[in-house]
């Protein structure tokens, strides 16, 4: 299985290279597969003619998005629609990341796949324009996921690691309700969903639900750090862009499929404390 990936640099990209060892990947630089340029993305796949377009490229900055709309939905929404298109001539199965950010956050119960949508923010609409664009390739898989993080990249599992190391009180927001996940297990589940001839739209998270506060205490507690990090609500943190209050993820239809490789939220966060830690030279 030949599989190209955009967006090499990325966090969920650098999960898949590490957890798809065996497989022929094929990872080139941003440069050479932009998302932005449409002859690049013709040019990439054209060249590669993958079995396999997994496209871990987007736009992820969601206050940035607000002030930059139009480039939002470039890349997470009208390239999408390249991509599609371009697998379509080479016979490939798109593989697409979503979020979700996608809902309006409103629910008080987990979502499913085929609960209404409302983005409440410039990139909830343009990954939402991303899975239209996708449903256009012939072979499509659109997992729509949340909270992503790992040991590696810019997230807020290490954020929140490098403010503790700051000695600083810390605030977080304890309004918001979602699934921490990681982009190790994402990758997992996703190369099992490809293996399997999975076709349309899953829900993929880690399982259970805490607050930003909530996971913020549980880093810290399972790093053995004990920072001042009192809770806070979301109107006094604004930020340029809306989040959803509530976007806990129902994975009942993924999970109905076959095996489980996410699991509960916390022993995937233990499982990236203890490569944290090890690297850290505290364990072995």
């Amino acid at each position: 299985m030949k599989t190209l990936v955009s967006g090499a640099s990325g966090q969920l990209a650098t999960a898949v290279k590490r957890h798809w060892a065996e497989d022929s990947l094929i990872m080139p630089s941003e440069a050479e597969l932009d998302l932005a340029d449409r002859e690049s993305i013709r040019g990439a796949i054209q060249k590669y003619r993958p079995d396999v377009f997994l496209n871990c490229a987007a736009y992820t900055n969601v206050d940035a998005a607000e002030a930059n709309e139009e480039l939002a939905q470039l890349v997470n929404g009208q390239a999408v629609g390249w991509i599609a298109q371009e697998c379509n001539d080479v016979g490939a199965l798109l593989v697409q990341v979503s979020t979700d950010y996608v809902f309006d956050g409103l629910s008080t119960r987990p979502l499913k796949e085929d609960d209404p949508v409302g983005p409440c923010s410039v990139y909830g609409k343009s990954k939402l324009e991303g899975e239209v664009a996708a449903q256009k390739a012939h072979r499509h898989i659109i997992f729509r996921t949340s909270w992503l993080y790992d040991a590696w990249g810019k997230n807020f599992f290490n954020t929140m690691l490098r403010l503790a190391n700051e000695g600083r009180p810390i605030k977080v927001v304890s309004d918001q309700r979602g699934s921490p996940t990681t982009c190790r297990a994402l990758a997992r589940q996703m190369r099992l969903a490809i293996e399997s001839g999975w076709h349309g739209l899953f829900h993929a998270t880690c399982t259970g639900e805490t607050t930003w506060h909530g996971f913020a205490q549980t880093i810290f507690n399972m790093m053995g750090l004990a920072p001042e990090c009192s809770p806070c609500s979301t109107q006094e943190y604004p930020t340029p862009a809306k989040r959803p209050a509530y976007s806990v993820l129902d994975n009942s239809k993924r999970m109905a499929l076959g095996d489980d490789l996410m699991g509960p939220w916390e022993d995937a966060l233990r499982e990236v404390v203890k490569e944290k830690m090890g690297g850290l030279g505290v364990m072995g």
